[in-house]
């Protein structure tokens, strides 16, 4: 299937609804299963990944524990990756598995720390990669040594099930590790939920300890802000009102606003939201790391290309391993719109469309956009549109991964 998008408005005033933080949702759910007391989380995410999450744990409740279950994560990296720390410690047999670019995507990491806790798990087809055969027992603990560049989510996986560890866990980096505002978020929840922890940017100490049972209200989610904030730079003049986001939030993600200020775009909160208003210089030489928002470098450097911003990068290495290999994505993608993204070495990359082309001589209209199965490649694409009288999105309902409405918000502002 294929949408095709045409955009008539340059200019708009828009309020978009956002989906509640997925980001969030994963982590209470995990947090609540391993809760002696449940508890209620209110505006809990409607993405794909929340309600498949949701929807295997309370498999495992009903599920007897004599006979080997099979837990199917689909193309879930978060929810593969949180359920393999977590099944490690639950009594069973499990056979945890996913779709053909899970099984692509690498584990190893996380099993041998795990492994390292006295976790028995065995691959069943290729090492370091799903599926794996998890018979859930208790665990030991002891000091991790952990490579910082490995993915936040698997330290994440570890940490929350860390207070139901005999002794807790202690983890040691070699340095910052790589996303480390998502590490923070997590710590931050267990924090909340009654967890005594004790962390710098090289090590984290958790005591043992039960969570408590306290009801939640997920907040809105920041990452998927990322799209308004790039369609409101292609578009001529304008404000879009995001509803139910703050500030100051536990969501890393939040880090937006600091980048789109070097993008012509102001951030302002308000009672029911926050204002993004289109007004303000363009930095045309834009520099950045994005090794801790990782989440954050599609929409970004799409947005870098369709202003015409020379642009350096550093920092993505860890999108090879995503949903889909972002790094060739935005190559092959934005190539189709004449747009050059290309590797440096030494780790970066580098927008060279230096010759900016005036917005008026943009047609985008007959250009397909493959999505590669990937929910933020149609999502940072779609924006096209409006720079480009419109385009055309393969497969637009991968977008349900993260953001099932976001079509229909989008409709608001073309």
């Amino acid at each position: 299937m294929i949408k095709k998008l045409h955009s008539n408005k340059n200019d708009f005033n828009a309020e978009i609804n956002l989906p509640a933080s997925k980001s969030l949702s994963n982590r209470l759910l995990i947090i609540c299963a391993l809760s002696q007391d449940k508890f209620e989380i209110k505006n809990l995410s409607e993405a794909n990944d929340t309600e498949l999450l949701q929807k295997l744990l309370n498999k495992l409740k009903h599920t007897s524990s004599q006979e080997t279950i099979t837990i199917d994560a689909q193309d879930a990296g978060t929810v593969f990756r949180f359920l393999t720390a977590y099944l490690s410690r639950t009594i069973g047999k499990f056979k945890l598995t996913g779709s053909q670019r899970m099984q692509s995507r690498p584990i190893g990491i996380l099993v041998d720390a795990l492994r390292e806790l006295g976790a028995k798990i065995t691959y069943l087809k290729q090492d370091g990669f799903p599926p794996l055969l998890i018979e859930g027992q208790e665990l030991n603990s002891k000091t991790l040594k952990i490579q910082s560049n490995i993915s936040s989510q698997f330290i994440t996986a570890l940490l929350l099930i860390t207070p139901l560890l005999p002794q807790g866990l202690k983890i040691e980096f070699d340095q910052k590790p790589n996303s480390y505002p998502y590490i923070l978020m997590t710590l931050q929840l267990m924090q909340t939920y009654g967890i005594n922890l004790q962390f710098d940017e090289d090590k984290i100490e958790i005591t043992p300890g039960d969570y408590l049972s306290k009801n939640k209200t997920i907040e809105a989610d920041w990452s998927a802000a990322a799209f308004w904030y790039q369609s409101l730079a292609f578009s001529n003049s304008g404000q879009i009102l995001l509803k139910g986001l703050t500030l100051k939030s536990l969501q890393g993600d939040s880090i937006l606003p600091e980048i789109y200020q070097q993008l012509g775009i102001k951030t302002t909160e308000l009672k029911s939201g926050i204002l993004l208003k289109k007004e303000g210089a363009i930095n045309f030489n834009f520099n950045y790391d994005f090794s801790q928002y990782p989440d954050l470098a599609l929409p970004v450097i799409a947005t870098c290309a369709g202003l015409g911003v020379i642009g350096k990068f550093t920092g993505l290495e860890s999108l090879k391993i995503k949903e889909s290999n972002r790094i060739e994505v935005l190559e092959t993608e934005l190539a189709k719109l004449r747009f050059d993204f290309r590797e440096t070495g030494n780790g970066e990359w580098i927008l060279i469309n230096s010759c900016k082309v005036e917005k008026h001589d943009y047609d985008f209209t007959n250009v397909i956009i493959n999505t590669y199965n990937d929910h933020r490649v149609a999502m940072s694409f779609a924006p096209f549109a409006i720079l480009g009288k419109g385009i055309q999105i393969e497969n637009p309902e991968v977008v349900i991964k993260s953001y099932p409405k976001f079509w229909k918000e989008f409709n608001k502002i073309i």
